[in-house]
């Protein structure tokens, strides 16, 4: 199966006082206007999400939060396979299969501590729990994970990964192990350019663990519908995952001789002189720190430090690069950047763009003491079950409390089981105080590659997940403040192909269960194109004209700064952003950010408009920027500063 990566290194968002039948006096006025104002200097102030427990959920101060074991089911039926493409055979019996078990988490219990966590009007207002809590409050028991996986290792398979919130397990073999453990036949296809295999019927268990199991991952390796945003660069195949674009490539003869050195003033002009896709100077970390408020927050001491930032990677980078990076942005030190191989196979990888593009974003707005990690997961077509299970270690970890994701897929190309499953473990995230960043996309408002067919990407239109557009930033040439943002979109698209250049993702969901959430509301949400789905982005940030140092971009040359961009950029933004607002609440006592909800009750909050920059202008081919929230940019870009005070910093 294809999944799409964001990155386009490409060419180139007081309560009205009721009518009074007699006269006020003076001293009744005050009486009355003053708890008023009070109230309304509180619509702020009642998000800061005091910490009156402990962020790790021990003794969380409501009921709603208590949980509630999974009940038993009779279904046993984890999820229904597509195929769609021509038989081609049986799968060999020695071929290695790598799945992801997600366990029976109780999602009525779960729904309800969630919906607690984020009501500003509860007590668990962003008390935020611990693995060891969900899995005592939500998750199989001890004795449920033990016995399903007695019966797995049974049949011949290996538990390769368990978690500590119990709701999930990675299991490698074989697949006549697995053929036999749950009752499919695994089946190859053949589909336009791709091979792929699935299982003939929905996988089974025995009865009596049946309750235990939700879904499987990676029983099916790829259903691609097509390749339209296929890059036009790279060895890549639209059974792996793959970046969707291409670096911006100078010719040999128009690098100039030095230009492999490290030249730090190469950074605002990319190597040789090749300017921005608005004809704007590229944006180093100098530009997104003031024109996002970050400057004025390392003013006050917080720069990111002692914090960590997670990000999903299924790409690697060369450290080199990113030292290089470090060093012209003066926030290099030893260790920062540290590898988790969720899955092993990664580092073997030559590296694309999309980790150096992540992790120099991160590296060069935050300090010297911020530690970067990279979750990692090889190229392969075993990618649908890697993906949970880096989800799974980031919310057994819980290490990072913002995650990064710069990759995605076309919502139909995936099961309808696949999607509410990641969904879930998203819930579990958001649980746990971990901001998820998702880019949007790269292909405008039609994700899947066909211009003109609205369609948007996954994981960013999971409602848990916060959805990130891009935007066409400029900056003043002096002070790198904000001047004018609008919609990242291209103006002359190239119809036949998006390869990642068309604009910022954005639309409707297309899954039947992603329903618009209680929580997403504001001006602009309810819309003539609104149909009771998620919408998607959430927020915005810059995604074109970003400046990246890597290397191995032409064979014999060594490091060039080049031009980047796409929604890939704007996630990492976002997440490094909020890592450091979430420095700052700590520091005043305050617990971390958290989830989606709390991105729609800042913009619906008195001082939304100091917040967040209101996106008005342009648009992703189809959805046209609107004030308030918009399937372009959703509510914008951030002003970080202002975020963390009006979360109580």
């Amino acid at each position: 199966m294809a999944i799409a990566r964001m990155a386009s290194l490409t060419q180139m968002s007081m309560p009205r006082l009721a009518h009074m039948r007699r006269h006020l006096t003076l001293r009744n006025l005050i009486a009355i206007i003053i708890p008023m104002l009070l109230l309304s200097a509180c619509s702020v102030g009642d998000l800061s999400g005091t910490s009156s427990t402990s962020t790790t959920g021990t003794g969380v101060p409501s009921d709603a939060c208590v949980g509630g074991k999974p009940a038993p089911t009779s279904s046993g039926d984890l999820g229904t396979p597509i195929s769609g493409g021509t038989l081609s055979g049986t799968v060999a019996g020695d071929t290695p299969v790598h799945l992801n078990i997600a366990l029976n988490v109780n999602r009525q219990s779960l729904d309800a501590c969630l919906k607690s966590i984020y009501d500003p009007a509860s007590a668990n207002y962003r008390q935020f729990l611990s693995p060891s809590d969900i899995a005592k409050r939500f998750a199989p028991s001890d004795a449920d994970v033990a016995k399903i996986t007695q019966y797995l290792t049974s049949q011949g398979l290996t538990v390769s990964q368990t978690y500590k919130t119990n709701a999930a397990l990675t299991i490698d073999g074989r697949a006549s192990q697995v053929q036999k453990a749950f009752n499919v036949q695994l089946q190859n296809y053949t589909k336009g350019s791709g091979t792929y295999y699935a299982p003939d019927k929905a996988p089974t268990l025995p009865s009596d663990l049946q309750g235990i199991v939700a879904s499987i991952s990676g029983l099916i390796t790829n259903t691609p519908v097509n390749c339209q945003d296929q890059p036009t660069q790279g060895p890549f195949n639209c059974q792996y995952i793959r970046p969707s674009g291409g670096l911006v490539m100078p010719t040999a003869s128009q690098i100039p001789a030095h230009s492999s050195d490290v030249n730090c003033a190469f950074a605002t002009t990319g190597t040789p002189l090749i300017g921005g896709g608005s004809g704007a100077p590229l944006l180093t970390w100098n530009e997104l720190r003031s024109a996002y408020g970050l400057d004025k927050l390392a003013q006050q001491g917080y720069d990111g430090g002692n914090t960590s930032i997670g990000m999903v990677e299924f790409d690697s980078y060369a450290t080199d690069d990113i030292v290089e990076y470090e060093k012209c942005a003066n926030t290099y030190a030893p260790g920062r950047l540290v590898n988790v191989d969720v899955v092993p196979g990664v580092a073997s990888q030559t590296p694309v763009g999309e980790a150096t593009l992540d992790v120099e974003l991160a590296a060069g707005l935050t300090g010297k003491n911020t530690k970067i990690i990279t979750y990692n997961a090889p190229n392969n077509a075993q990618w649908e079950s890697e993906f949970q299970d880096i989800l799974q270690r980031v919310a057994s970890d819980k290490q990072v409390s913002v995650l990064s994701i710069s990759y995605g897929d076309f919502e139909q190309d995936l099961t309808p089981t696949y999607r509410e499953s990641v969904n879930d473990t998203m819930k579990l995230l958001a649980t746990e105080g971990i901001s998820v960043f998702v880019a949007s996309g790269d292909c405008g408002a039609f994700g899947a590659g066909q211009f003109g067919a609205n369609v948007v990407d996954f994981p960013a239109s999971a409602p848990w997940s916060i959805g990130v557009g891009g935007t066409d930033l400029s900056v003043d040439a002096v002070s790198g403040a904000r001047t004018s943002e609008q919609v990242w979109g291209n103006s002359s698209p190239d119809k036949t192909a998006c390869n990642n250049t068309w604009g910022s993702g954005g639309g409707l969901s297309g899954e039947p269960s992603f329903t618009i959430p209680s929580w997403q509301k504001g001006t602009g949400v309810s819309n003539s194109y609104s149909n009771g789905a998620r919408q998607v982005p959430d927020v915005s940030a810059a995604a074109i004209n970003i400046s990246i140092f890597f290397s191995g971009a032409l064979p014999g040359v060594g490091g060039l700064w080049l031009m980047t961009g796409g929604t890939s950029a704007a996630a990492p933004i976002w997440a490094t952003g909020i890592d450091i607002v979430n420095q700052a609440l700590a520091a005043k006592g305050k617990n971390p950010f958290g989830g989606v909800p709390v991105i729609y009750q800042l913009a619906n909050s008195s001082n939304s408009n100091h917040v967040l920059n209101d996106v008005t202008k342009g648009n992703n081919q189809y959805f046209q920027a609107t004030p308030g929230w918009d399937f372009a940019t959703g509510w914008g870009s951030p002003n970080f500063d202002q975020i963390a005070a009006a979360l109580g910093a």
